[in-house]
């Protein structure tokens, strides 16, 4: 967990060095080539990690070479689809059919998305001893893997963005990046080196498994990166790059209970599922405690203090970011329950999940355009924000099938937004004598 909290310190520092060498428009362009890079892996998601997480076979050297072999596959497969991709970008802007002011129209957008996602066949690569730390919770090599890699990755970003001012820069840093965590994972982890060999029933099992997780990921596309793909139709490259970095402030917020849940989470649920089952429940609201009352106090902060925060950490070009942090901030209230995933899985029941991906994925490309139609961008935000409000019912109810709910539970938690709320608000006060009036 401290190495993914100093992956985010980093990460934050970073971003601030950057974005005052890189125009926000940059930031718009770079945005729209992780995206696409996140619709493609989700896209092609066929439930790798948890399938030899979640496998007694896990530790078969013979299963674990067929999943590399399929991963491997899959990266190339990522490559080429992120490529037909860019150029029906690029087809789309050559014919008019996007908007001028579009970030979609910017000329060098489908060469950016092909450099950045050669990233999928880099990652291919990474050895399964990487996801076998993950099974046996052995995250204190994974943390070191990943912060070596960001933080090289880091320097080169800041080296070339000071000699090129180019979004280019950020394209070969990530490269640069995923190529050292792929050659440290068969370096530094010990084990049994990968080989190429597959076999048919080993695969056969893992593609089984990832059926419903594939369905989950098809529908995750859309309700989770539905957002960028609505605003960057609206956006310009300015905006859209303002929306990514208010995103991604949340999102390290989001991230460190998402991290927990993959990488402890999923391990412990499932051991306790096929070992303890009787000792699921109490696990579960064990896991989600402190995390449920950090998302929810963090919401509260956000809504309180996020355009003190933007006004601190950036220079006068960024302002504009704070009303939509402060929007997305509402966002944390879901965040919570992403614990499912793992839940699920540990359970046997990743369909659950693709149920709630294709609702709330429905419900997104729903109530998005029309709060953008009705009250235009603003109006946007909020429904980004809330759209996976309406699906708690349905959490309630598969919850319920297996004796995970708990009122007072629920009710204690929201205790910690005004509490959070409270603290912005002091914060608020304390930084207004160092901001210009």
């Amino acid at each position: 967990m401290m190495g993914y909290i100093a992956g985010q310190i980093l990460r934050i520092a970073g971003n601030l060095v950057l974005t005052r060498i890189l125009a926000p428009d940059l930031f718009g362009i770079a945005a729209v080539a992780t995206m696409t890079s996140v619709f493609v892996a989700l896209l092609s998601d066929i439930g790798l990690h948890p399938a030899v997480i979640q496998n007694p076979r896990g530790e078969d050297q013979r299963f674990l070479d067929t999943a590399w072999v399929i991963q491997i596959v899959r990266g190339w497969v990522g490559w080429l689809a992120s490529i037909l991709i860019a150029l029906g970008i690029g087809s789309l802007a050559t014919h008019g059919w996007v908007p001028a002011q579009s970030v979609y129209a910017t000329p060098d957008l489908p060469y950016i998305i092909i450099g950045a996602s050669f990233a999928f066949v880099i990652g291919g690569f990474q050895s399964t001893k990487y996801i076998s730390s993950y099974r046996n919770l052995g995250l204190s090599m994974i943390a070191k893997i990943d912060l070596t890699s960001q933080a090289l990755g880091l320097v080169v970003a800041i080296i070339l963005s000071w000699l090129t001012q180019s979004v280019w820069a950020l394209v070969i840093s990530n490269l640069i990046s995923s190529l050292i965590a792929a050659i440290l994972s068969h370096r530094w982890i010990p084990g049994t080196p990968n080989r190429f060999r597959i076999n048919k029933n080993d695969a056969l099992e893992i593609l089984t498994f990832g059926r419903w997780i594939m369905v989950s990921s098809f529908f995750t596309i859309f309700s989770a990166n539905g957002d960028r793909i609505l605003l960057g139709n609206w956006a310009s490259s300015t905006t859209f790059g303002l929306y990514g970095l208010a995103l991604n402030l949340v999102s390290m917020i989001d991230g460190v209970g998402a991290r927990l849940y993959g990488s402890v989470g999923t391990p412990l649920l499932s051991k306790l599922a096929r070992e303890n089952p009787a000792g699921l429940r109490r696990s579960y609201f064990k896991l989600r405690l402190p995390f449920d009352l950090l998302l929810i106090g963090s919401a509260g902060f956000l809504f309180a203090c996020g355009q003190t925060i933007i006004d601190l950490l950036y220079d006068h070009r960024y302002a504009s970011a704070g009303p939509m942090l402060q929007t997305l901030s509402f966002a944390l209230f879901m965040a919570r329950f992403n614990i499912m995933t793992p839940v699920y899985i540990a359970i046997g029941q990743p369909r659950y999940f693709g149920i709630l991906n294709i609702a709330r994925a429905a419900l997104l490309f729903t109530l998005v355009p029309l709060a953008y139609l009705i009250f235009g961008f603003d109006g946007a935000l909020w429904a980004i924000a809330l759209h996976a409000l309406p699906t708690v019912p349905l959490i309630y109810y598969f919850n319920s099938r297996h004796n995970l709910n708990s009122w007072i539970f629920e009710i204690f938690v929201l205790v910690a937004w005004p509490l959070g709320f409270k603290l912005g608000s002091m914060i608020v006060n304390d930084a207004s004598s160092f901001l210009p009036h």
